[in-house]
C-alpha cells in the first residue's frame, strides 16, 4: 500500500455524519446491559410486595375459584383474563422502567435520537469467510473475549463473596414465613446486583472509551479520500471553472444583445467601450454594455452595424467603465458629461431630419 493510501487523516465532519446516518456510532452494549439489569433489579426489589401480593392472588384464584369454574363454559376466558390482569400488574413497573432506561441510555450514547434503517439491512459481505477470519483475529474480537472472561470472573466472585458472607441467614429462614424468606432473598439479591453493577459500570465506561477509539480509527481516511470528498462537497475545480466560463459567455451574449438598443457608445477609442441607453421617463441613463480590449472592439463593431452613435471620449469612457455596473444608472458626478454627449447626438439627429 502506498503512502498516499494509508489512512492517517482524521475523519471529516461529512464522513462522521454519513457514518452516523448508517448507524455506525461509538456505542457500548455492556453499558446499556448493566443499566438495564440494574434498573430491572432495583424495580423488582422495590415492587417486591406488589409482586408477592399479585402472585398470591393468582394462586388463591386458581386453587379456590379456578377449579370450581372448571365445569362452567366461560372457565377459560374468565381465568385467562384475570391471570393476565394480575400478571400485567406484577410486570408493568419493571417493563415501564426498563423501557424508559433503554431509551434514555441509547439517546445518551447516540447523542440524540437515531433512526438508521441501513444498519438493519442484511449485508451479504459478512458471509465472506475470509473477512470473517479477519474479524475473528482482530483487536475488537480480542477485547470482546477479554471482556467476557472479565464479566464471568466478576459475577462469579461477587456471587461467591455475597453468599459466603450471608450464609448465616439461610438456616433461620427455614422457620420463617414466605414473605420474610422473600425479603431476605431480595436483600441478598440486591446486594449482589449493586456490587456487580458498580464493577460492570466501570467496565462499561472503559468499553465505551475503547469503542469510541475504535470507531475513530475505523473512520480514518487517506489523503486521497479527503481530496475526493472535498471535490464532492466543493465541486470539481475544472467543472466549476467550466461552469463559470459558460456563465460569463452567456452574460456577455445577453450584454451584446442590448447594444443595438443603446443610445450611444462612448469609447477610449479602442481600450474601453461603454454603451449607454436613455429614454424619456428614465431618471438617468444606464449602462447596458461595457468592455475592454477585444470586447470593446466587438461593442463598437456591433454599434456601427446597427447605426448606434460611437463617441470618442477617453476620460468619460474610463470613468463610466470603472464607476458604473451593468444595468446601473450613471452617478451624479457624471451627469453633466453624459448629458452633453447625449444632447449632441439628439442635435445631430435633428439636423439630419431637416
Amino acid at each position: 500500500m502506498s503512502g498516499s493510501q494509508e489512512k492517517t487523516e482524521k475523519p471529516t465532519t461529512k464522513k462522521q455524519t454519513d457514518a452516523r446516518k448508517k448507524g455506525q456510532i461509538a456505542k457500548s452494549k455492556d453499558l446499556n446491559a448493566v443499566f438495564l439489569l440494574l434498573a430491572a433489579g432495583v424495580t423488582v426489589y422495590l415492587s417486591g410486595v406488589l409482586i408477592f401480593e399479585e402472585y398470591r392472588r393468582i394462586l388463591t384464584m386458581l386453587w379456590s375459584d379456578g377449579f370450581n369454574l372448571g365445569h362452567e363454559s366461560a372457565f377459560t376466558h374468565s381465568v385467562f383474563r384475570q391471570v393476565a390482569i394480575h400478571m400485567f400488574t406484577m410486570l408493568a413497573p419493571v417493563l415501564f422502567v426498563v423501557t424508559a432506561i433503554s431509551i434514555f441510555t441509547n439517546i445518551l450514547q447516540n447523542k440524540g435520537l437515531l433512526f438508521a434503517l441501513e444498519a438493519i439491512k442484511p449485508k451479504f459481505s459478512k458471509l465472506n469467510p475470509i473477512k470473517g477470519l479477519k474479524r475473528l483475529f482482530s483487536i475488537r474480537s480480542a477485547v470482546e473475549v477479554i471482556k467476557s472472561i472479565l464479566k464471568l470472573v466478576v459475577v462469579g466472585s461477587v456471587v461467591y463473596l455475597v453468599l459466603r458472607n450471608g450464609q448465616d441467614i439461610f438456616l433461620p429462614l427455614v422457620r420463617q414465613d414466605p414473605a420474610q424468606i422473600l425479603m431476605a432473598v431480595g436483600d441478598l439479591g440486591l446486594k449482589m446486583l449493586l456490587m456487580v453493577s458498580v464493577i460492570m459500570i466501570v467496565v462499561g465506561l472503559a468499553d465505551y472509551a475503547f469503542q469510541k477509539w475504535q470507531h475513530q480509527r475505523d473512520l480514518k481516511m487517506s489523503k486521497h479520500e479527503v481530496k475526493e470528498e472535498h471535490k464532492q462537497v466543493e465541486g470539481d475545480p475544472f467543472i466549476k471553472s467550466r461552469i463559470r466560463s459558460i456563465q460569463k459567455a452567456m452574460a456577455k451574449q445577453r450584454m451584446m444583445a442590448k447594444v443595438p438598443d443603446a443610445t450611444v457608445v462612448i469609447t477610449n477609442p479602442t481600450h474601453f467601450a461603454v454603451a449607454l441607453q436613455y429614454e424619456k421617463g428614465m431618471s438617468a441613463p444606464k449602462v447596458v454594455a461595457k468592455g475592454v480590449d477585444h470586447v470593446a472592439v466587438r461593442i463598437m463593431e456591433k454599434a456601427r452595424k446597427h447605426k448606434v452613435p460611437v463617441v470618442q471620449n477617453p476620460p468619460l469612457a474610463r470613468a463610466l467603465y470603472k464607476q458604473v455596473k451593468l444595468e446601473g444608472a450613471i452617478p451624479l458626478n457624471l451627469y453633466k458629461a453624459v448629458a452633453k454627449v447625449i444632447a449632441n447626438i439628439y442635435q445631430q439627429k435633428q439636423k439630419k431630419n431637416f
